[in-house]
């Protein structure tokens, strides 16, 4: 209801109350960082072989994966989880760390991870490692 008072006017103001959704933050490497998450997603879920992650991955994130991957924590009933959104931010020039959306069935899930950029052994080639990563499970 609106009502009129002189010059003024009172009543509803559109927006006032209504939360707008933040900004979400990326680098412009966040495609790169979607495609991490991406395979490290299809992993977990067994889409891909754990191998494929080996020059990926430090030791440590590769036991990591392994575990969650025994427990099955992003599979549900004939549901495949959908990678919905991907943050990132850039500590460092060298070094991306990610945290991302992913929907499981009715639930919504997330991986956080980190992402290093490491040259390659003989070669002037580099890549962008996991050196860590963190779950709920």
């Amino acid at each position: 209801m609106t009502t009129h008072t002189g010059n003024v006017r009172i009543g509803r103001i559109h927006g006032v109350g209504a939360r707008r959704r933040p900004t979400p933050c990326t680098t412009p490497q966040n495609p790169l960082a979607r495609a991490y998450a991406q395979r490290l997603l299809e992993v977990l879920t067994g889409l891909r072989p754990q191998e494929q992650l080996l020059a990926f991955a430090t030791e440590d994130v590769y036991d990591r994966v392994r575990t969650l991957r025994a427990l099955g924590c992003l599979r549900a009933d004939g549901c495949r989880p959908l990678l919905q959104r991907v943050f990132d931010s850039a500590p460092r020039q060298d070094a991306l760390e990610v945290t991302a959306l992913i929907r499981v069935g009715a639930r919504t899930e997330t991986l956080a991870f980190r992402l290093e950029c490491r040259a390659l052994r003989r070669s002037q080639n580099v890549t962008w490692r996991f050196t860590a990563l963190e779950s709920r499970w």
